[in-house]
């Protein structure tokens, strides 16, 4: 009885996995066909063709990132991330993120780079039109609708750094595009941190070669949203290091956090529900009381006071700015994006997202600390989803909650258990390499 007690707690989450992935699929065709105006094209994912967005081909790119994969996964058999220096696991994490990532972008050659960049719905297309920095932060909610609806779907703040890097001499596509692709190794080591302060060397370990792998890695390089998962992962992993360090550093890390949060806000509003994740683990620093909780706190606070200040003198409020893109997305294509299917097409997109290890992970993850970045995570996941204002393109916009999502898939993972972890991390690699050569992105 204990044994199929213990089989049937270990298949439930993938019977229930598989079957919301086929209904989101077939489900979001049948609608899809129905509304051509609900724009998903590979339902329940969004493609670049909005009717036919999966097209399976090959290109040299799914070599790379094969490569990639298998070198993770050889690293993981021979026990490789758990006899080098910490700094090693960070810096390599990063660099193999960004590599992986990159490789599978290549699949369409530099147009898998660029076209997240220079499509007419993205940013950069709109700095033709924009008045000068202060006068577009001024007068961005009255004139949001001269704007491309990736710009009327965020508050200002990534503009304004397309702007900073045209005044510095980086304008252009692919200063824009190596950014994202900066950002996707900066957030590996940036969640590596986040685990190492939470849960301890060992899980930092076990955790890199996950976060390398991601199916999620389609949508880092290709898309802004990379740079807002750096950014708030950042955010993150500087408050759960102040914590735990004495007054003067803890006031130092806080503020950093505090100002990297708050940015996070101005460059989406799904910054404010990420926000779940380092309020968790501060009241887990109250709790243990460990000695940096209240300065980290305090200081993260002000931090994120002076962003706030800085955008409101300027002439935007955040809050106006979220009830104008309200409006904005109530008009446009939610019309016709009924809750009855995203309610569970949502969640069959992000399933693609995280990929199989990271359902089996959740299944086998045992450490309490660890659960404070996956549960928080999956909490600001939920409370996003019932919100219902992310209903489609989950594959792009929960980009800031997966990191703390695949992480879980270190649970799989020990160095006692080598065989077993390396197994999953391949499994991993293989779903990011198919669901490439299957999908056409519209990012």
């Amino acid at each position: 009885m204990r044994r199929f007690a213990r089989w049937a707690l270990f298949a439930t989450p993938w019977v229930l996995g598989a079957w919301v992935m086929w209904w989101s699929v077939d489900r979001g065709r049948a609608l899809q066909r129905a509304q051509p105006a609900v724009f998903l094209g590979a339902a329940p994912l969004v493609g670049q063709n909005f009717r036919h967005g999966w097209d399976w081909r090959f290109g040299i790119g799914l070599v790379g990132a094969a490569v990639v994969g298998a070198v993770v996964a050889a690293a993981c058999w021979r026990g490789w991330w758990w006899t080098v220096r910490l700094r090693w696991v960070a810096l390599c994490s990063a660099l193999l993120a960004m590599l992986f990532a990159t490789s599978l972008a290549l699949t369409d050659g530099a147009d898998g780079l660029l076209h997240g960049v220079t499509d007419k719905s993205e940013y950069l297309v709109n700095l033709k039109i924009t008045p000068p920095a202060v006068r577009f932060v001024e007068t961005f909610i009255r004139g949001i609708d001269r704007y491309s609806v990736h710009v009327r779907g965020h508050p200002p703040g990534f503009v304004l750094v397309l702007k900073f890097l045209g005044a510095v001499g980086l304008g252009g596509a692919w200063p824009v595009a190596l950014m994202s692709v900066f950002a996707t190794g900066v957030l590996a080591a940036a969640v590596l941190v986040a685990v190492r302060a939470t849960a301890g060397d060992a899980w930092m370990r076990r955790s890199a070669p996950f976060l390398i792998v991601a199916p999620y890695a389609i949508w880092m390089v290709t898309s802004a949203d990379a740079v807002f998962t750096a950014v708030g992962a950042l955010g993150i992993a500087a408050a759960a290091e102040g914590v735990r360090r004495p007054r003067a550093q803890a006031i130092g890390l806080g503020m950093v956090s505090g100002l990297l949060l708050g940015s996070l806000l101005y460059l989406t509003y799904l910054g404010a529900v990420l926000l779940i994740v380092p309020m968790v683990l501060v009241v887990a620093a109250f709790v243990r009381r460990d000695p940096g909780a209240l300065w980290t706190t305090a200081s993260a606070v002000v931090g994120a006071l002076i962003v706030v200040g800085a955008f409101k003198l300027a002439g935007f409020w955040w809050f106006d700015g979220v009830a104008r893109t309200k409006g904005e997305y109530l008009d446009g294509s939610a019309r016709y994006r009924v809750w009855s299917y995203f309610s569970i097409g949502n969640i069959g997109a992000a399933l693609f997202a995280i990929g199989p290890a990271t359902i089996a992970g959740l299944s086998k993850l045992r450490s309490r600390p660890m659960w404070l970045l996956v549960g928080s995570s999956l909490a600001a996941l939920a409370v996003s989803h019932l919100s219902q204002y992310t209903k489609a393109e989950v594959e792009r916009i929960w980009l800031l909650f997966y990191p703390f999502l695949v992480i879980a898939g270190a649970g799989l993972m020990s160095r006692a258990s080598r065989r077993w972890g390396t197994a999953w991390v391949a499994v991993q690699a293989s779903s990011a390499i198919v669901l490439q050569a299957a999908l056409v992105s519209k990012w």
